[in-house]
């Protein structure tokens, strides 16, 4: 018999401390459970971020693919415009292979309408356009040949030999 109580003395040592044991694994178990619950909302709340953050980007880029197709349109009208005007150009050249300025006044205004159209679509400055018309409409507006000095322009310094 004391063998017997002996050895059920060993095992109720034996079970307090196993349960001791076991007890600290539950508590750091539980620990471990607030921790990654902790990290669990602070990763929603992340992906709710990056959401917001992708469905800003998603709007912004269609915004940009808009304006982009919009530009990309007008430039190739611009193109097309711009490609019309050279063969104009080349046209009115053709009939009459003479510098620009030498041209026949009859067919300036063909020219300058051509002429406005390319520099419409390669952007010049207001001002540089405004006075490359002014050229164009002046020498038009001229007796001779565009770009030819008027009679009056130049005065005998021989005094009449």
């Amino acid at each position: 018999c004391d063998e017997a109580s002996h050895n059920a003395m060993f095992a109720i040592e034996d079970a307090t401390k196993q349960k001791a044991k076991l007890e600290a694994k539950v508590s750091e178990f539980a620990s471990d459970a607030e921790v990654a619950s902790s990290r669990i909302e602070k990763l929603a709340s992340a992906v709710a971020s990056a959401d917001g953050d992708l469905d800003n980007a998603t709007a912004l880029r269609e915004r940009e693919a808009k304006i982009f197709a919009e530009s990309e349109k007008e430039l190739m009208d611009t193109i097309d415009s711009v490609s019309r005007a050279v063969g104009i150009l080349e046209k009115e050249l053709a009939k009459e292979p003479a510098a620009l300025a030498q041209l026949d006044t009859r067919d300036i205004d063909a020219t300058v309408r051509a002429l406005s159209v390319v520099l419409d679509a390669a952007a010049f400055p207001a001002a540089d356009r405004d006075r490359l018309q002014a050229m164009l409409q002046t020498s038009e507006d001229a007796d001779g040949p565009p770009g030819a000095p008027s009679a009056a322009a130049y005065e005998s310094k021989s005094g009449g030999i």
